[in-house]
């Protein structure tokens, strides 16, 4: 197995940091492009600038990156087979743009436009770790290293990926004051003082400013400015966690907080054996909470149900929806969209956005 490999193998299993309903705080002032939003807003990025919004309207986007295969983590086991097959299939994610998913979150706000995403780990820390016999105690640690993506920061196999339609896109109409409000919630989350951006991690809250991971920055600001304000709670599900998925030793490398569950394991733990072995056996050890990426895929595609064409990749790439998250995920983006007037399909033979309006 590849070190590359390996790695892919640890950060799969759970995909993004924890998420809640995201709390509609009152609307502050927002720091100017000047400032804090600097970094994120100026010209979109090919893959936007083709949906040919409207400048006079407000708009908040979601984008959603998919893995290549399904990451199924309903059980233990399907979670340990969908790794398997996410780890010998690296062709796919060369295609897809991503191995594990990646979610933007972009505004168009009184003719500003931004797009921002979080990510850490910046060097491999959780790769050594898992090699090192931490097995998969470095997909629930804080990395000390994360980072708000500026917008001229985006990896180009990601956005070469969302021109060539490889991503799921939504754009929604907004009111000038929930523009505002998803607006203000990038600028305090960079500028909190207790720099929630550095704490990359997939059990930190960003809505509380604790830190965070793509998923979970990216719902909690679109919520922020009333984009599908429940999916944070319907995209979640609670893992169990068992001694033979998880392994530990001395030191801890520096800028990590590792995580631990009650009774740990001190032991390293082989990946060969970590690949090989049920995860469903022995007690259970912890439960997390974490949020699904195939849910948020689940609610984007269904949302356009009635408007993309039928034929569309996105619904035979989804889940099933008689799964009990993804199956009440997509009946919710869908519900929700409806009440838009205006359902369209942006840049078909491109990006193919759904694009929803209130007139």
């Amino acid at each position: 197995m590849t070190v590359r490999a390996a790695l892919l193998l640890c950060i799969v299993v759970l995909v993004a940091g924890c998420a809640r309903p995201a709390a509609r705080d009152a609307v502050v002032p927002v720091v100017s492009s000047a400032g804090a939003l600097a970094p994120f807003e100026g010209d979109w990025p090919g893959f936007l600038d083709r949906l040919a919004l409207e400048r006079g309207r407000d708009y908040l986007v979601l984008a959603y990156l998919p893995p290549a295969n399904p990451v199924d983590i309903s059980t233990p086991e399907r979670a340990r087979r969908s790794l398997v097959r996410t780890v010998f299939d690296q062709l796919g994610a060369l295609e897809a743009g991503t191995t594990i998913g990646h979610l933007m979150v972009g505004w168009q706000c009184a003719g500003v436009r931004g797009l921002v995403s979080m990510t850490g780990e910046q060097e491999r820390q959780g790769q050594r770790m898992l090699l090192a016999g931490w097995g998969l105690t470095p997909v629930l640690s804080t990395f000390e290293d994360g980072k708000l993506v500026a917008l001229d920061a985006n990896p180009p196999q990601q956005l070469r990926a969302f021109e060539a339609g490889r991503g799921v896109v939504l754009a929604a109409e907004v009111s000038a004051r929930d523009c505002r409000a998803a607006r203000a919630r990038v600028a305090a989350f960079a500028t909190h003082p207790a720099e929630p951006h550095r704490n990359y991690s997939l059990l930190r809250e960003p809505g509380a400013y604790e830190g965070g991971g793509c998923l979970s920055f990216g719902l909690d600001v679109a919520a922020a400015g009333g984009v599908m304000p429940r999916l944070p709670a319907l995209a979640r599900r609670d893992k169990p966690l068992r001694a033979v998925q998880l392994g530990a030793r001395e030191p801890v490398p520096e800028g990590v907080v590792a995580y631990r569950a009650p009774g740990h394991p001190t032991a390293p733990v082989a990946v060969l054996a970590l690949l090989t072995r049920r995860w469903d056996t022995g007690p259970v050890l912890d439960v997390v909470t974490v949020p699904d990426g195939e849910a948020i895929l689940a609610a984007l595609t269904w949302a356009g149900v009635g408007t993309a064409p039928r034929n569309d990749w996105r619904y035979s790439r989804m889940m099933r929806r008689d799964d009990p998250v993804i199956g009440p995920a997509a009946e919710y983006g869908r519900g929700w969209a409806l009440r838009y007037p205006v359902r369209r399909i942006a840049d078909p033979e491109g990006t193919a956005a759904l694009v929803l309006e209130r007139r």
